[in-house]
Parts: C-alpha cells; sequence; structure tokens
C-alpha cells in the first residue's frame, strides 16, 4: 500500500510530535479517511523524508509522531534552471509541475516582450505563491525531498544577476541550426531559456547570446511553450542526467 505523503514546512525532529496545518489535516482525516496509528510521509525540503504515525483524528489540526527519517537520494546528477517566458495559468502550471517531476532545480518566471499578460504586483505575490504550492504538489507526488526554488518573476534584462558563469545555456530558438544532440555538454549545470506562446523577440534572442546562450532548434516541430521546457529537460536528463 502506498504511504501518504505530505509536505510540512517546519522542523522535523524524530521522537517529536509535530501538529499538521488545517488544510494537510483536512486532507488526510477528512479526504482520505485516515485513522490514528496510520503510517504517514512528512518532508520538508531537507533532501529527507519523515516517517511518521498519526496520533489522532483532527481534522484541523492532526498530531503526529515522528519515529524516523530517511536521506532520499533522487535528486539529478545534473543541475537545471528553467528560465521559462510567463505563459497563461494553465500552461504555466504545467510547465512547473512537470518540470519539478522531471527534476528541475530551480525556475526564473520571467516577463518577456510577448508574454500575454499584464502582471500588477499584488499579481505577482498571488501567482507565486501558487506556483510554489505547485512545485510542492509535484515533489509530494514525484518523491522528492528537495523543493526547486522559484524566483521573482522578472523581465529578461533582469536575469543577467542570477546566471551563473559555469553553467551551459541554451535557448530554444526555431531559427537556430544546431539540435541539442550537437551539443558536448560538459558541465553539472545547465540554463534552459523558453519563450513564451509567442516565442522570443529578436532583441531578447541577440541579448541572450551576448550573454553566452546557445541557441538550439529541438526538432522539426514547433512545440507549444508548455511542451517545451519539460521535453527538452527530459532530452537533457536522458542524455546526461540520470536517466
Amino acid at each position: 500500500m502506498r504511504i501518504t505523503r505530505i509536505y510540512h514546512p517546519e522542523n522535523l525532529i524524530c521522537g517529536n510530535t509535530t501538529n499538521l496545518d488545517a488544510n494537510a489535516s483536512n486532507h488526510l482525516i477528512r479526504v482520505l479517511r485516515t485513522k490514528i496509528d496510520t503510517p504517514i510521509v512528512l518532508f520538508n525540503g531537507d533532501s529527507f523524508d519523515y516517517y511518521c504515525k498519526t496520533l489522532d483524528a483532527s481534522t484541523k489540526n492532526t498530531l503526529v509522531a515522528v519515529e524516523s527519517r530517511v536521506e532520499v537520494k533522487n535528486e539529478s546528477n545534473i543541475n537545471i534552471t528553467l528560465i521559462q517566458g510567463i505563459s497563461r495559468q494553465d500552461r504555466m502550471e504545467a510547465t512547473i509541475q512537470k518540470s519539478v517531476e522531471l527534476g528541475v532545480n530551480n525556475i526564473i518566471p520571467v516577463l518577456c516582450q510577448r508574454s500575454n499578460t499584464k502582471l500588477t504586483q499584488d499579481k505577482k505575490i498571488k501567482k507565486l505563491a501558487h506556483w510554489r504550492k505547485v512545485a510542492i504538489s509535484a515533489c509530494e507526488q514525484s518523491g522528492r525531498s528537495v523543493i526547486p526554488e522559484i524566483t521573482d518573476i522578472m523581465s529578461a534584462c533582469d536575469i543577467k544577476q542570477f546566471l551563473k558563469e559555469d553553467t551551459f545555456k541554451i535557448i530554444l530558438n526555431p531559427e537556430a541550426k544546431t539540435s541539442l544532440k550537437d551539443l558536448d555538454i560538459n558541465h553539472q549545470k545547465v540554463e534552459l531559456f523558453v519563450g513564451p506562446e509567442g516565442g522570443l523577440s529578436h532583441e531578447e534572442i541577440t541579448f541572450l547570446e551576448n550573454e553566452h546562450f546557445k541557441s538550439i532548434r529541438f526538432g522539426p516541430r514547433i512545440l507549444r511553450t508548455e511542451t517545451a521546457g519539460p521535453a527538452v529537460i527530459s532530452a537533457i536528463q536522458m542524455l546526461w542526467g540520470d536517466f
């Protein structure tokens, strides 16, 4: 039987007890109909799974006993940062969810010239909070115990401060002649830039190429933005990662 796995953002210590928050408690007791003394797994992003047991059936703050912990060693040997042009809500959610399942380590959401959205500061905060929940849910499902970081939303020109020198940088560009299989990635870190629904502008591509991004063409067909990122991450994992 599969054990329920839940994100719990607090410090977990074996031998101690902890209370789940209202959302987790309600899902565990009311939705899953979990009984007292049921084993569950908690994780808080520190690379460990904590094996616990429920002590009551409260739907608001279920008490659980932390019994043991096991280090989870399922992170990829290649560190991947996805720099994603912001797309419409359902597409962005799909990109984040699938990328996390595939092992991405960092996600930088970028407002590009052709991003089909306008965001106030309040909407930016709400979207970030929602996207981070999507990433946590993907970790719960996929068994990851390290939660990928999602940075604040920024413009393409603002990403410069987040780029690292020791990474292999890639842009998806349907006009490029080079394919992913033509590359010889000898780095343990990759930064992948994927444009929004309308793609990247000529000015954005020029800017990124000046920042040492390599333009690649990913096959003869043009992919939707929510397909492109996960597809390339899968290929990178297959060629140089842990697939």
